[in-house]
Parts: structure tokens; C-alpha cells; sequence
């Protein structure tokens, strides 16, 4: 996940929808035939359906078909990149519609370049993350920031609702490689009501240490996951968040959330 933490783009979203898509629609250690196009025919679902991103019309005109046109753009580039990362099997360049039936790929860095390993859905006795589905009906996958995402995963992966935990910089980096910024999209996700924090007495809001020596081990907040926050409809939340947060000058979760 780390490797698709960019800026620009959205195929770590992409990725993440696709993986939903495979296991709403086929069944326990199967492989998963991706039957949906990139764009709309004339009746039907398609991926452009499917992904929420930026993207305007190239012609300044407002028409839908610009629009789509450049959605679809950068629903390519996400397929090339992840592609690229050996995530999804898009065919060889200059064939003819290669985007279209793409494939899945494994997640455990099984393929190379003269072989590919597909993705199948997950059997139970399989370790995984369990993302609860409302991170994908409600919108959360679309409105959250990449390190917002990321960070989510790795509390889901290390807690529990009813189990605080301590993340440290082994773990942090180590196990997930994310960065320092894992603190303040923590303090996004707390906000948001997608994970609790019972912040260390001794750490500022901004993240350093009050009476740390070198040596000295530091004491890291403890988090918890909140899977109830994620019933709320992300736009609305995620909008009421950002203007109070914008109003304080720091992360605030809204009365009432």
C-alpha cells in the first residue's frame, strides 16, 4: 500500500474498489472475471461509475462527455500504475482496448515479470484486514486522504473496538512502511469518529515529547478503531470536520458525531 501513497492519481482508491467489487461478486478462494468496462455502454455499470475523482472538462465547457473523457483518463493511468506494481494484469502495450477485463493480481508480491499469480477472494482461515463494508457504501474510501486510508488499515489491523493499542515506530515503518504522517492522519481519523485516542499526558498536540531525554522510551497515544463511525455518510461528516477544524486551527470532531 505504502508504493501507492502518491499525491496525484487514484489508484490506491481504485484498487481498494476493485478488491471490494471481486469479493461482493465471487465466492471464497475463487478467482474473480472482471466483466465491468472501464466506461458506460448503453445499459449497465462501469468502472467511471464506480470511482469518484477529480476530474473537469479538459475544454472549459462543462460537457459531460469531457468530463468522462478525463475520468477516464485517469482511471487508466491508475491501471498502468498499478500495473506497474504488478497489481492488476492489464496486457501487453498497443493491444487493443488492454484496460478493459483487467485482472486482479496477488496482493502478497507473488507475481514477477514472467509470471503472474491472479487474486482470488480470500478463505476465511486466511489472515487478512476485515474492512467492515460501510468504508466503501458510505464513502469513506472516496473522501478520505491517502494517509488517512492507509493509517486506517494499519489501527484495523492492530486493534480492535473493544482493544487499545500502541503503534511504534517498528511497526509504523517496519511492518507498514508509513511515516511520521501516520500521527496526523490519526488525529484526522479521531475527528472523523473512525478510531478513539487516549492521548499520552506527556504529548503535545502536535506530536512531540514534554520532559523527553534522549534514551528515554517514548509512550505513544493508545488507539482503538471505532467501527460505528463508519454508518455516518462520509460527505457530510468529512465536510462538517474540515470546517470546524478550519474555524480552530486544529482537529475537531463535531458535537453530536
Amino acid at each position: 500500500m505504502a508504493k501507492l501513497l502518491l499525491p496525484q492519481g487514484v489508484a490506491l482508491e481504485f484498487h481498494l474498489v476493485a478488491l471490494f467489487v471481486a469479493q461482493a461478486q465471487a465466492r471464497s478462494g475463487a478467482r474473480w472475471e472482471n466483466q465491468i468496462p472501464i466506461t458506460k455502454r448503453s445499459k449497465g455499470i462501469a468502472w467511471v461509475d464506480l470511482m469518484a475523482v477529480s476530474a473537469k472538462s479538459s475544454t472549459g465547457g462543462g460537457r459531460p462527455s469531457s468530463y468522462t473523457a478525463n475520468k477516464t483518463r485517469q482511471l487508466r493511468a491508475s491501471l498502468n500504475l498499478l500495473s506497474n506494481h504488478r497489481l492488476v494484469d492489464i496486457g501487453d502495450p498497443g493491444v487493443r482496448n488492454r484496460y478493459e477485463g483487467f485482472k486482479l493480481l496477488s496482493e502478497d508480491a507473488a507475481s514477477s515479470a514472467a509470471s503472474f499469480v491472479e487474486y482470488r477472494v480470500p478463505q476465511e482461515h486466511e489472515a487478512v484486514i476485515n474492512v467492515p463494508f460501510q468504508f466503501f457504501t458510505r464513502g469513506w474510501v472516496y473522501l478520505l486522504s491517502k494517509s488517512e486510508i492507509a493509517a486506517y488499515f494499519m489501527w484495523l489491523s492492530l486493534s480492535t473496538e473493544s482493544e487499545w493499542v500502541t503503534s511504534l515506530w517498528r511497526q509504523r515503518a517496519g511492518l507498514f512502511g508509513l511515516s511520521r504522517d501516520v500521527y496526523d492522519a490519526t488525529q484526522a481519523l479521531a475527528a472523523y469518529g473512525l478510531v478513539d485516542v487516549l492521548p499520552s499526558r506527556e504529548r503535545r498536540q502536535d506530536g512531540t515529547w514534554r520532559n523527553f531525554s534522549a534514551g528515554d522510551k517514548p509512550y505513544g497515544n493508545k488507539i482503538r478503531v471505532n467501527h460505528r463511525g463508519l454508518w455516518r455518510p462520509a460527505p457530510k461528516t468529512v465536510e462538517g470536520v474540515l470546517r470546524k477544524t478550519a474555524a480552530l486551527g486544529k482537529w475537531s470532531r463535531v458535537v453530536g458525531e
